[in-house]
C-alpha cells in the first residue's frame, strides 16, 4: 500500500510510531496521523481512534494506535483478488 510516495507495510508503520512514546500525547497523535489537534480529537470523542479518556486526560496506546492503522488500511487483505465489476 502506498501513502503520499511512501510504501506502506508493518515495517514503515513500526518506524514511524517507535519514533513516539508507549502513552502518546494528543499533540503526538496529531503529527503521527498528520491531521490537526481539532480532527484527532473529534476521532477520539467519536471512539474512531481507540484510546481511554478519564476526566479530561486522553490515554493513548502507541501501540494499540499503529494497530488501528495497520487493521483499517484500505487495502486488499492476502489472498483477496481485485473486481472491478462489483458495485
Amino acid at each position: 500500500m502506498e501513502w503520499g510516495n511512501v510504501l506502506m507495510d508493518r515495517k514503515y508503520l513500526d518506524a514511524l510510531f517507535g519514533a513516539y512514546p508507549e502513552r502518546m500525547t494528543v499533540t503526538q497523535l496529531s503529527e503521527a496521523l498528520n491531521q490537526s489537534k481539532q480532527t484527532t480529537y473529534k476521532w477520539l470523542q467519536t471512539g474512531v481512534i481507540p484510546a481511554y479518556q478519564i476526566e479530561k486526560t486522553w490515554l493513548i496506546s502507541r501501540d494499540e494506535v499503529r494497530d488501528w492503522v495497520w487493521d483499517n488500511r484500505n487495502s486488499l487483505r492476502m489472498g483477496e483478488v481485485p473486481n472491478p465489476n462489483a458495485d
